[in-house]
């Protein structure tokens, strides 16, 4: 007798639901009335598509793009602080308390390993072909949805390549296997990885389409910013020349002053600046857990930004407009309450990939590489910002200033705290229990979560 079984993988650790019963003997030879094994599911274009979309929609996640990252990304850095009277959610975060067991944490680790399977299913389908360009296309996202996601869990689950790139990084999945117990790859073959997804992407991709899915040069400029990430000279140049390609031939324009206001409202794509963002849309979303939710002061309102990161801005600068100075009842008073991300509605979507950043990666590429087009750079996206302000400065000067604009540019969307750990520089000046967290503090980096050790025994994280 054949048992039948439908299951989920997140790298080792399996869920699964036996289904038998006492009937007939050929009862038991049927496939899972619930499940369908990739290779006989995925037999055309459309059934490869179908499979992407599922993807893409596994990133909406309130543990992944719907919240998670980018909320935490600020929340555990020195940009956003948890009110003092809150829902209850993300405090132990906001507090440093978090323990090996938390669920956050583990949420981050399920579904992005959940959201790497199904992209392993799309790039390992063989379908019977009525448009090859198509195929390519789908595969080409499907990698750089994959690379996207290795970069997240690497960033948020070992130290830094700047720190070790021997270090333990994390499981590397290509292939389903339901015995499989893959032990933790070092950070560089995680890195490895990620670069071989992205070549891959850029390669096959040829269509330009919406920014709620990837594009060649959404691939490109996810690329640079993992080789920001690396802190080489050889991956600053890789850095420099990507982050270069995007502003010449992706076909976005940088966010201007004329459109800086109808951007941070819209709640769909916009034809400009944004090279990737995950949507969330009236029908798809994940309702009182999405990030506006968390933000807006009628939704929980739990999230608020510090004064002293408000007085960074000059009165001339748009994006202290995004920040309005305010109060909560029986709480904070003045607050400083972030607009940033759309309060008119419970949903919208998360930047992930912008011009922008472009900009700023290429700016510190250049500066760490010694390029004389550092500061213009820097100077073309500030003029965008702050028409007032000019880019005087030079040498370690210069460095600082670049990170400054960086914190301002891409505050709120998660780039924070995982650009301090690059930088192992400690975190100081927040408003919470903890003021300061040293580089060297071992709750950096997330700990692999206990009920993925209880399945698939593998090296913990030093402290934890």
């Amino acid at each position: 007798m054949r048992k039948n079984f439908k299951y989920i993988v997140y790298s080792g650790m399996l869920v699964g639901t036996l289904t038998a019963s006492s009937c007939k003997k050929d009862f038991f030879n049927q496939p899972p009335a619930t499940s369908i094994d990739a290779t006989d599911a995925l037999k055309a274009d459309a059934d490869v598509l179908t499979a992407l979309t599922g993807t893409y929609a596994g990133l909406r996640s309130s543990t992944l793009f719907g919240r998670a990252i980018p909320l935490l990304g600020d929340l555990m850095a020195d940009n956003v602080f948890t009110s003092s009277r809150n829902s209850g959610r993300y405090t132990q975060n906001n507090n440093y308390s978090y323990v090996i067991n938390n669920a956050d944490v583990l949420g981050v680790w399920q579904n992005a390993y959940m959201v790497i399977l199904r992209a392993n299913n799309v790039i390992n389908s063989t379908p019977v072909v009525t448009s090859q360009a198509n195929v390519n296309q789908y595969k080409g996202e499907a990698y750089a949805i994959r690379a996207l996601m290795y970069f997240e869990l690497v960033k948020a689950f070992a130290r830094p390549y700047t720190d070790n790139p021997s270090g333990p990084g994390v499981p590397i999945v290509l292939n389903f296997d339901i015995n499989n117990k893959p032990g933790r790859a070092t950070v560089q073959q995680v890195y490895d990885q990620i670069a071989a997804d992205l070549d891959k992407a850029f390669t096959l991709m040829t269509i330009n389409q919406s920014a709620s899915r990837f594009s060649k040069y959404g691939a490109l400029a996810l690329s640079a910013k993992v080789n920001l990430f690396k802190g080489t000279p050889a991956s600053y140049q890789l850095a420099y020349d990507q982050a270069k390609s995007v502003i010449a031939n992706s076909g976005r324009a940088l966010l201007t002053t004329g459109n800086f206001s109808n951007y941070w409202t819209a709640v769909t794509p916009q034809t400009y600046e944004t090279l990737f963002e995950v949507i969330s849309d009236q029908i798809d979303n994940a309702g009182f857990d999405e990030l506006p939710y968390f933000y807006s002061q009628s939704g929980y309102g739990d999230g608020l930004t510090t004064k002293a990161f408000y007085d960074t801005f000059s009165a001339t600068d748009l994006r202290k407009t995004l920040i309005t100075v305010g109060s909560r009842v029986r709480a904070e008073n003045p607050a400083y309450i972030i607009n940033k991300i759309s309060n008119t509605k419970d949903y919208g979507g998360k930047k992930i990939l912008r011009i922008s950043d472009m900009y700023l990666i290429a700016a510190e590429a250049g500066y760490n590489l010694g390029t004389a087009d550092a500061t213009t750079l820097l100077q073309t996206l500030v003029a965008q910002r702050d028409p007032a302000s000019t880019v005087t400065e030079t040498g370690p000067a210069l460095l600082e200033r670049i990170l400054t604009e960086r914190r301002k540019e891409l505050a709120f969307e998660g780039d924070r705290y995982p650009t301090l750990t690059r930088l192992k520089r400690d975190i100081t000046g927040r408003n919470s229990s903890v003021s300061s967290v040293l580089y060297t503090n071992f709750k950096r980096i997330f700990p692999i979560p206990q009920s993925e050790l209880d399945r698939n025994p593998m090296v913990q994280n030093t402290g934890w």
